[in-house]
């Protein structure tokens, strides 16, 4: 147990950082009767962050009297939690625990007094800023935080901020169509400094040349692997070769692909000479399967 301080500042005690209740123990600094009661003996919750907890003389005496102590008190007294300015270094290398390679300078703060504790600025708190470019604007990107108090108490904080981080990104040299295939002169992998963003950008053309864009992509645009797919091995209305298995026999024809699909995907296929569709298992580039074991006959 960490006792109570003097709070001179309010004539109050001060609670600690660590503290979720108010302690006999605490107040016996105040009133040395209270040292004969047990000192974990639990007298009230610890208050919020520059919030006074008053006792008033009728409640001392209350408390006195359950605790079984001789002279109750005669006057009151209060419990405090301190509180004092942010100091703007501390909310720095905060930040800079969370991007430590980032250029972050702090535009504003939140001016609320803070109790003691451990600060924290988590990445999932930093938002979008001015123009729409997260930290990169003139008016910087908001990053909310917290200050860990007692045994599990948030005091919630914000700063207004500019980071930069140096990253490779895969950016695209022109509009790139889906449904189409990336070729080399499409996209760049450039070194520079933006504002840090989560996600799975490609950091090389290894990643991106050949794959196909699910969406639209801007000239200009870091490629995220998640806007790209896998190469089609057929395109819709190419002709396939299909190979059926179905127990020893195996048959193969040809017919048209009726939807596009990349390797180990299944697409709907026309037999062209029965008119029947059936789907297929893309094996490789024009060439399907047909597991006739499992059913229907060969198509």
């Amino acid at each position: 147990m960490i006792p109570l301080a003097a709070f001179a500042l309010a004539g109050c005690l001060a609670v600690s950082a660590g503290a979720d209740r108010i302690l006999a123990g605490d107040l016996a600094a105040a009133f040395p009767v209270f040292a004969a009661a047990s000192p974990d003996a639990e007298i009230a919750l610890a208050p919020a962050p520059g919030v006074a907890r008053v006792f008033s003389a009728p409640e001392l005496q209350r408390l006195a009297a359950r605790l079984r102590l001789p002279a109750p008190p005669d006057r009151e007294i209060c419990v405090e939690r301190p509180v004092a300015p942010p100091d703007p270094a501390k909310l720095l290398a905060a930040m800079r625990q969370q991007l430590p390679a980032a250029r972050i300078e702090i535009l504003d703060y939140s001016r609320h007094p803070q109790p003691e504790g451990e600060i924290e600025f988590p990445l999932r708190g930093l938002e979008t800023g001015a123009g729409g470019a997260l930290g990169s604007g003139a008016g910087g990107a908001f990053w909310y935080g917290c200050v860990h108090y007692g045994a599990n108490r948030r005091f919630t904080i914000w700063a207004r901020v500019k980071a930069l981080v140096a990253v490779t990104r895969v950016v695209a040299s022109e509009d790139l169509r889906s449904g189409r295939p990336v070729l080399a002169g499409q996209a760049a992998a450039q070194t520079r400094e933006e504002a840090p963003v989560d996600g799975p950008f490609a950091a090389s053309l290894d990643q991106v040349v050949g794959r196909w864009p699910r969406v639209s992509i801007r000239a200009g645009s870091a490629i995220r692997l998640d806007q790209l797919e896998a190469p089609r091995e057929i395109l819709q209305g190419e002709t396939v070769k299909v190979e059926v298995q179905s127990g020893g026999v195996r048959i193969e024809f040809e017919a048209q692909a009726q939807g596009a699909g990349a390797l180990g995907e299944t697409i709907p296929v026309l037999n062209t000479v029965s008119k029947k569709r059936f789907l297929a298992r893309v094996e490789g580039k024009g060439r399907v399967s047909v597991d006739g074991s499992a059913g229907k006959g060969i198509p």
